[in-house]
């Protein structure tokens, strides 16, 4: 008589993006955020990066730079919002239909995964922007890239 083995799979629980924004008591701006899916789509020799929790697109020149863009235009896009509107709510806006079908219906995709802190001075004073002092003080570890090449 044979015995049937069970295998124990492990499920791991969903994970979520998350936003915030908060200010201390001396007015910098603290925003976070965790766990954001970004869309990498190559077209010829260009690759693009979309994200997809939030609705925020670069273009570069391989991979590492596409990242490195979007990084960097994120946090300022973050910065301009703080300084416009005193706060991140027009940027958390989903991206399109068309940005998850390239997720869920290529099979070409890997994931990388990758999160921020950054610090905010909106002050007329502050001229370092994401390229400097936001991303050395916490840098990015945390947006999950999703890599997505054309099927053969």
């Amino acid at each position: 008589m044979a015995k049937t083995v069970k295998k124990n799979k492990k499920k791991h629980p969903p994970v979520h993006t998350t936003a915030f924004h908060g200010q201390s008591k001396d007015g910098l701006d603290v925003v976070g955020i965790g766990n954001l899916r970004v869309v990498l789509v190559q077209d010829d020799d260009a690759w693009f990066a979309q994200g997809l929790e939030i609705d925020y697109a670069v273009q570069g020149s391989s991979v590492d730079d596409a990242k490195k863009k979007f990084e960097q235009g994120l946090c300022a896009t973050i910065h301009e919002n703080l300084k416009a509107y005193g706060n991140i709510e027009r940027i958390l806006r989903v991206a399109p239909p068309q940005v998850w079908n390239e997720l869920f219906y290529n099979s070409s995709r890997q994931l990388k995964a990758y999160s921020s802190v950054s610090f905010h001075d909106i002050s007329e004073s502050m001229k370092r922007l994401c390229s400097g002092v936001a991303q050395i003080m916490l840098p990015f570890d945390s947006i999950r890239f999703v890599e997505s090449r054309p099927a053969a």
